[in-house]
């Protein structure tokens, strides 16, 4: 959300404030919130009460009670409001769910773009910096496949990888969500920013960062658990034995999400991290059905989502559409299953193609759009 308002701009400079005192950490950041109501109320209690708490020692006490970096944090937000960028506080009822449980989640998201109710359908797609031609294509291909489904593609936006998964999700007209290792200023890679209005366009870009974070090594650990909570699960397309993708699949093993890997020539660098994945229990992943068999919620969540776009439709095109669980069909199938002519079927099928629900592609088949 924008800050539009004295009340939200005075709540986030409490928890940019409370959030930059060292030595706090995410764990007693939270714990004090939750026990004083918030962070305005942690930052008004005196020295005294603060020594009370087991934990809270004399310069965190004094940190807290002077209010200790507020000034900047001001600054901050006034930068963030000039920016025109959005905010959404952990608290706050349309902060991503899939987000909200963990732990370590990030007080504060500032975005660009939209998130959307169904982006918490969500699978990441990350990989090599320096992927293989054939590493791209896969990853392009597989999102669009997603995207073709009603799943948002997540990615860190890096080079290779990340790239051509964010581009085959918005060639497919679906949703993508980038998370930044930087500030939202600042674009990385310089090339990327077509890119980034593109995604801003169909989906969101993310980042925990203040104003003027440059994107520096640390950065990116951090980033990559957001990437893996925003998700469903986490695909490693080409990673080598010590790489960013593998640090947000471990990510994702720590949040309870799936993790899938194609597997690779074990004769390429690329492959070393995925197939060492593969070895340690991560799902070998050659198609996006492998996705849907292992997550079968998410092809539940999907249908009950596009249910709420469908326009008003008649029986047959009702009984027609309940073929279309699976992806893509053929004609013949279809006119197998619905037990119709294919002169009727055919008129159901245009009906619903003008309806904008589903679409034709090569070789008679069909799937939902």
């Amino acid at each position: 959300m924008l800050l539009n308002t004295n009340e939200q701009i005075e709540r986030l400079t409490d928890l940019i404030t409370l959030n930059a005192i060292e030595g706090i950490g995410p764990n007693r950041m939270y714990a004090l919130i939750e026990r004083f109501g918030s962070a305005g109320a942690v930052l008004e209690k005196s020295r005294a009460d603060l020594l009370d708490i087991a934990g809270i020692g004399e310069s965190l006490a004094d940190a807290i009670a002077t209010g200790q970096n507020r000034r900047a944090a001001a600054d901050v937000v006034s930068t963030i409001v000039r920016l025109g960028w959005k905010a959404i506080t952990y608290d706050d009822a349309r902060y991503p769910k899939p987000l909200a449980s963990l732990p370590d989640k990030p007080p504060c998201l500032f975005y660009l773009g939209e998130y959307l109710e169904i982006d918490t359908n969500a699978i990441a797609i990350v990989g090599s910096r320096l992927a293989s031609e054939e590493g791209r294509l896969f990853a392009g291909q597989l999102s669009m496949a997603l995207a073709e489904r009603g799943i948002a593609v997540v990615s860190g936006m890096a080079r290779g990888i990340d790239t051509a998964a964010h581009r085959g999700a918005l060639d497919a007209g679906g949703r993508t969500i980038a998370v930044f290792g930087c500030s939202l200023d600042i674009i990385y890679p310089p090339e990327g920013k077509d890119l980034a209005s593109r995604i801003i366009q169909g989906g969101a870009i993310f980042s925990e960062f203040l104003p003027e974070t440059k994107p520096l090594g640390p950065n990116f650990p951090r980033r990559n658990r957001i990437i893996s909570g925003l998700s469903e699960g986490v695909v490693v397309i080409e990673a080598a034995e010590r790489s960013g993708a593998l640090s947000t699949a471990s990510h994702a093993l720590a949040q309870n999400r799936e993790v899938f890997a194609v597997p690779g020539s074990p004769r390429s660098r690329h492959s070393t991290g995925t197939n060492m994945l593969i070895k340690q229990g991560a799902t070998l992943l050659t198609s996006v059905e492998d996705i849907f068999e292992q997550l079968p919620r998410l092809v539940h969540k999907t249908k009950m989502v596009r249910a709420e776009d469908v326009q008003e439709l008649t029986d047959g095109e009702r009984k027609i559409l309940r073929f279309f669980d699976e992806g893509p069909i053929h004609i013949d199938k279809l006119t197998r299953l619905a037990d119709a002519a294919v002169s009727d079927l055919l008129q159901i099928l245009l009906a619903l193609e003008l309806k904008g629900i589903i679409k034709e592609l090569s070789g008679k088949r069909y799937i939902l759009n």
